[in-house]
């Protein structure tokens, strides 16, 4: 990530991610954040540190959407990263990018439906989308689990 972090260090980038996710949550602004999974090189550790950045910004009105690695640019010649890589932690991280954007969608709803004619309807269409959704990610949640 040595240019992606500029103009801070990439040690940095952790605490401008948090103060720019709390800024834009103080003044109604949802960002809409993207982490790639499965990058040349990733190791465990970026994978534990990323699962706790995603846990402290639980407080902040957002949604995380974790994308694999798509080989562009200078890693074009580097392989695709595929499911059949996915880690135990990589499945974990992408249970807790849908647990934390499922918690916020809820609130966005509640939001942008707040005192509009066609209120009751959509929060019934949205409950009912949620609801599959949820049920379909916890079953693909527990998918993952060995059998005994």
């Amino acid at each position: 990530m040595p240019a992606k972090a500029l103009p801070f260090k990439p040690e940095q980038w952790p605490e401008v991610v948090k103060q720019g996710m709390g800024l834009m949550h103080d003044n109604m602004l949802v960002p809409a954040a993207t982490l790639i999974l499965g990058l040349p090189e990733e190791r465990e550790e970026d994978l534990l540190k990323t699962l706790e950045i995603i846990d402290e910004l639980k407080g902040f009105r957002s949604l995380i959407v974790p994308l694999f690695f798509v080989p562009l640019g200078r890693l074009k010649r580097e392989d695709w990263f595929k499911e059949t890589a996915l880690t135990d932690l990589h499945r974990q991280l992408l249970v807790q990018c849908a647990e934390h954007d499922f918690k916020w969608m809820d609130n966005l709803m509640d939001i942008t439906f707040r005192g509009k004619w066609y209120s009751p309807a959509a929060r019934a269409s949205y409950k009912v989308f949620a609801y599959v959704a949820k049920r379909k990610a916890r079953q693909e949640e527990f998918a993952f689990l060995p059998k005994d």
